[in-house]
């Protein structure tokens, strides 16, 4: 019975891992990710997303190398957006950012941008499930001691891993580190609905991970969002 068992474990802990992936090139390389914070004139956000999935869906599916555009609308501002951007490389990002249908997109938003900023980082953890739709979202800022940041990075990669692999309402969990400032660390959680994510908050494993690194932060930011539909990429 327990040798049953044991190969039981072994079995669901296969195929658990079989329903994620990391993000990476074929090369086994990190891709290239970016973070793009878009800002509306007031009540203008709607237009800048119809814009989006009107002229730059259609083509973004067919670029090879633009591997996933994650984004929300913030909760407590709807004319904020913040996307996570993950290309298979510099050129990825060139052959998305001068296409034709990128420079109409630019174009016909730019009477209603009211702000654009772009921040490189580099990956540390990038992990999702293989496929699936997630709704709702959370994503941190947090910066760290830079004698700490090798610790705090260990900690939540680990569990950024975990948590996709192991709990089903996880579909995503993405750290990154600022390229100029690496202790400036900027996380992506997509879970499959609100209580999904009240209910992962809520876990002793979650717990545990933040008893972790709590005495490592220096400052954190959380950001709420809109409910959303993000369909997870599966291009690489």
């Amino acid at each position: 019975m327990r040798k049953f068992l044991a190969i039981l474990g072994v079995i669901l802990m296969l195929t658990a891992t079989a329903a994620a992936k990391s993000v990476r090139t074929p090369e086994g390389n990190m891709p290239r990710v970016q973070w793009a914070v878009v800002e509306s004139t007031a009540g203008d956000m709607p237009l800048i997303a119809e814009m989006g999935a009107r002229i730059l869906a259609p083509t973004t599916a067919d670029e090879a190398g633009t591997y996933a555009l994650y984004g929300a609308l913030e909760r407590d501002n709807p004319n904020l957006m913040r996307l996570l951007e993950i290309y298979a490389n510099d050129e990825a990002y060139r052959i998305h950012s001068t296409s034709e249908a990128f420079q109409q997109y630019r174009a016909e938003r730019l009477p209603y941008l009211a702000g654009l900023k772009i921040l490189p980082v580099n990956g540390i953890v990038l992990e999702q499930k293989a496929s699936g739709v997630g709704t709702s979202v959370r994503t941190y800022r947090f910066e760290i001691a830079p004698s700490n940041l090798a610790t705090f990075q260990r900690i939540i990669s680990a569990e950024a891993i975990r948590a996709v692999r192991e709990d089903s309402g996880v579909m995503g969990a993405f750290v990154t580190a600022e390229q100029p400032r690496p202790n400036f660390i900027h996380t992506m959680i997509i879970f499959v609905n609100e209580a999904s994510a009240q209910k992962y908050f809520a876990s002793e494993a979650y717990r545990a991970y933040r008893r972790q690194v709590a005495p490592l932060i220096q400052v954190e930011q959380r950001f709420d969002y809109q409910p959303t539909q993000i369909p997870l990429s599966e291009k690489f």
